[in-house]
């Protein structure tokens, strides 16, 4: 157990700028014991032939070369080739601390948990990171627990990166391909295997937040992915668990006002959809002022998007002028 081997799962697209940054994030981790596979989903620059120059350096790195199937169908392809007891994915613009995958498998080891959690450091174009609230500590949960406050930026978050799972939870998951925000239909299924999950607050996964990547892309009938899995999140955990996760309601509706905040940003206006989310909002605005996930602020924002629409797009407008990429 002490030396269980890790696969790292790295897919690989129109990122030449940025994979070497992330590869040698991989190669110098102080935990040795790793099958790393770099996926070329027809990447058209040079990173299919850099990745084989990193196999031909280091005997634990594997390429796959294919024809582009999207994040979700390179993540999938390799792992139906891993053979490590454990597997993280690291998206191929970010890059590790050096000791990640060492601290996440201890912390697996030591509290007999499926699941470890690194908080995601996001860092800017222009040179801004995000901040950390809770100092470095540690939290074991219940997958209960977990599920209540894993679609909350402060806590787990739907990432798919960042965190080590044991390779079992993968048995009967995969990502959906061919769907944009794939990590919203796949995060919770993980979780919901899990008797232990362990949340480290230290910071040692950096993510990368850049115009162009999903996140930032405009606004298309693709978007409405986003929507859809949140409605899917909050559908299965809610009739599974009910009350067991009672901010499950508020993070449906923080996530569906992200939704709507895209909309915003695109121009694009869905009067029917919007009413249906505000209409969800008042229904629930208990559960939001006695969330513990959120800030005073974020509740204001909330409440204010529930009853003031108008007030709330030129508060969102004034937003977006100081966060451009946020």
């Amino acid at each position: 157990m002490k030396n269980a081997l890790i696969t790292v799962v790295v897919p690989i697209y129109k990122v030449e700028a940025y994979l070497d940054e992330c590869v040698q994030s991989i190669l110098k981790q102080t935990y040795s014991n790793l099958e790393i596979i770099l996926v070329d989903d027809g990447s058209p620059d040079r990173c299919g032939e850099m990745c084989e120059i990193y196999a031909e350096k280091d005997a634990r790195v594997k390429v796959i070369h294919q024809k582009n199937k999207g994040l979700s169908g390179a993540r999938n392809s390799a792992i139906d080739i891993a053979t490590g007891e454990y597997i993280t994915f690291v998206d191929s613009d970010d890059y590790l601390k050096e000791d990640m995958i060492e601290a996440l498998y201890n912390e697996i080891i030591q509290y007999g948990a499926e699941m470890a959690v690194t908080v995601l450091e996001s860092f800017f174009e222009d040179g801004t990171k995000s901040t950390n609230p809770h100092g470095g500590k540690i939290f074991v949960y219940t997958k209960e627990k977990a599920l209540d406050c894993f679609l909350f930026n402060d806590y787990l978050t739907p990432c798919v990166c960042g965190k080590l799972y044991s390779i079992s939870l993968w048995k009967s998951v995969r990502c959906p391909e061919g769907k944009l925000f794939e990590d919203q239909f796949t995060t919770y299924k993980l979780i919901d295997q899990c008797k232990k999950i362990v949340f480290d607050t230290t910071p040692r996964y950096y993510y990368r937040k850049r115009v162009g990547s999903i996140g930032h892309s405009s606004f298309s009938k693709r978007t409405y992915d986003l929507n859809d899995a949140i409605h899917e999140e909050y559908d299965y955990i809610h009739s599974k668990y009910g009350e067991k996760v009672p901010n499950i309601a508020t993070a449906r509706i923080t996530w569906e006002v992200v939704f709507i905040n895209m909309m915003i940003v695109a121009g694009y206006e869905d009067i029917s959809t919007r009413k249906e989310v505000q209409k969800f909002a008042k229904k629930n605005m208990g559960k939001i002022w006695n969330c513990e996930y959120i800030s005073k602020v974020r509740k204001i924002q909330l409440s204010l998007f529930a009853w003031s629409f108008p007030v709330y797009v030129l508060f969102y407008h004034i937003y977006k002028k100081k966060h451009p990429v946020a």
